[in-house]
């Protein structure tokens, strides 16, 4: 089975939540893109806030294992990961999702969104220099999906 956990603290800490097990390859490459950018917007807008490390398992197809990766964010910035995870665990389009920016259904709070907004706006654009393989599958992945949708696929 492919996707990732998300663990805060300690490592070998068991999810807390059913919203952070085990998903497919696409709801765990979103999963990374927004965990990175949030991780870039916080890096910069918020140098001065204390941090939490949070470590996350992710599932790699290219060499079939996991790997960890661990990022420090705010607390604002940590909640606001946590609610971009739920939501892509619960994507009623699951695996044959497009980028949010082009899907028709918006699940997000408003408060929430405006934030994932600003964050995207930020460090999109960063992603290219940080994270170019992500960056570009991710921009790929949201054609080819929106196309077939509007096909009726």
């Amino acid at each position: 089975m492919l996707g990732n956990r998300i663990h805060r603290g300690r490592k070998g800490q068991r999810p807390e939540h059913k919203s952070d097990q085990v998903e497919g390859p696409r709801i765990a490459r979103e999963k990374e893109t927004v965990l990175h950018m949030i991780s870039i917007f916080c890096k910069s807008k918020h140098k001065n806030a204390d941090k939490e490390t949070l470590r996350v398992e992710l599932w790699s197809n290219s060499k079939s294992s996991i790997q960890d990766i661990e990022v420090k964010l705010c607390d604002d910035c940590l909640e606001l990961q946590q609610y971009a995870s739920k939501r892509l665990s619960l994507c009623r389009f699951g695996e044959n999702k497009s980028t949010c920016a082009n899907c028709t259904v918006h699940c997000y709070a408003p408060t929430q969104r405006e934030k994932i907004k600003e964050v995207m706006r930020y460090a999109g654009p960063r992603m290219l220099w940080n994270h170019p393989i992500l960056t570009i599958r991710h921009m790929m992945e949201g054609r080819v999906n929106r196309t077939l949708r509007e096909l009726g696929s």
